[in-house]
C-alpha cells in the first residue's frame, strides 16, 4: 500500500527541501509550497493525507491556512512546525486541530514518527 501523500509549506527553501528528503526517501509521495495561498490552491487540487504547516510565512499565516484547510477538508491531518514558538501560537494550533507542534531545527526521526503515528491513528479512525 502506498504511504500517504504529504504536503510541506515552508518559505524557507533548505527547510523546505531538507523535510521533502527525509519523507521521500522514507517512502512518502511529497509536495512542496511556499506560501500559504499556494498551499490552499495545491489542497483543493489535490487530496493530502497530511500538512506540514511553518506558522510564519508570507501573506497568510500558517494559523490561517490551518483554519481555512480545516473548514475544507476536516479530516486532514496537520502538524504545525515553527522556530518562533509560544503558548499562545501552540494553544490556537491545537484548538484548530493541529496533531503536533514541533520546533525547528526538526530532527528527521522525530519527523517522520509524528507522520507515521498520525496516519496510524488516521487509519485506526476508518
Amino acid at each position: 500500500m502506498p504511504k500517504s501523500r504529504i504536503l510541506i509549506v515552508d518559505d524557507e527553501a533548505i527547510v523546505r527541501e531538507s523535510i521533502k528528503d527525509w519523507l521521500t526517501d522514507a517512502g512518502y509521495e511529497v509536495t512542496t509550497t511556499e506560501t500559504g495561498e499556494e498551499a490552499q490552491e495545491m489542497m483543493s487540487k489535490q487530496d493530502f493525507g497530511v500538512v506540514i504547516l511553518d506558522i510564519r510565512l508570507p501573506g497568510k499565516t500558517g494559523l490561517e491556512v490551518l483554519k481555512e484547510v480545516k473548514a475544507l477538508k476536516p479530516g486532514i491531518k496537520s502538524i504545525i512546525i515553527t522556530a518562533y514558538p509560544s503558548e499562545e501560537t501552540t494553544a490556537e494550533a491545537k484548538k484548530l486541530g493541529a496533531i503536533d507542534y514541533l520546533i525547528k531545527p526538526i530532527a528527521p526521526d522525530e519527523l517522520e514518527k509524528v507522520i507515521c503515528d498520525t496516519l496510524q491513528k488516521a487509519d485506526n479512525e476508518i
